[in-house]
């Protein structure tokens, strides 16, 4: 019996939809709701990637941003915990200063044309050299289609000075073996480095 219900329920509704695309003014929405569909679909395909992109470029940013800062805390940790062990330091605290972020280092040829031309005037000669540089980087390809340049590690950034306030900081020769060990230990030079003692 069910079957038979089914059946009829079915047959009514082939019959209600061949009306429906009989008649000529709704079959020609329905075309028109079509096209407009596809045309849509057309037209976010070359939306989306826009946004994905500019999504990548922040994580990227952010994860650079963070990445220096987690790098500056624990230089600045381990170069505290360093100079706190040297005699006579004390209780010590320790600021970093960078420069920049980290940056990507990319896999690049580089074509190096040398040109050398001479001139003469009265009784001296002149050569100049021009050295003209070209880098083809290399470039990957990602799934969906993207292409970026292939990384090959990162440049920390630059360490432009370091100030160092400690117990010990008014004594010469405790200044002085701490200038010694952070000069030795970030290999920056001692005019980047000041020491001076904690307030009492």
């Amino acid at each position: 019996m069910k079957d038979k219900d089914n059946e009829a329920a079915l047959t009514e509704n082939k019959k209600a939809l061949s009306r429906l695309l009989s008649n000529d003014r709704i079959l020609s929405i329905i075309v028109m709701l079509g096209i407009a569909g596809i045309a849509l679909i057309f037209i976010s395909s070359y939306l989306s990637p826009v946004s994905s992109d500019s999504e990548t470029n922040t994580e990227e940013i952010s994860d650079t941003d963070t990445f220096s800062e987690n790098y500056k805390n624990e230089l600045t940790e381990e170069l505290g915990n360093m100079i706190a062990s040297i005699d006579g330091a004390g209780r010590t605290k320790v600021m970093i200063t960078l420069e920049g972020t980290v940056r990507d280092v990319y896999a690049a040829d580089t074509d190096t044309n040398g040109k050398e031309s001479s001139r003469k005037t009265d009784s001296n000669e002149n050569a100049d050299k021009q050295n003209t540089e070209k880098k083809t980087y290399t470039i990957i390809r990602g799934r969906d289609g993207s292409e970026k340049a292939l990384s090959i590690g990162q440049l920390l950034p630059e360490i432009k000075g370091v100030l160092v306030v400690c117990d010990g900081g008014d004594r010469e020769d405790v200044k002085e073996k701490i200038i010694q060990a952070v000069s030795a230990a970030l290999n920056i030079t001692r005019s980047h480095i000041y020491v001076t003692a904690l307030q009492k």
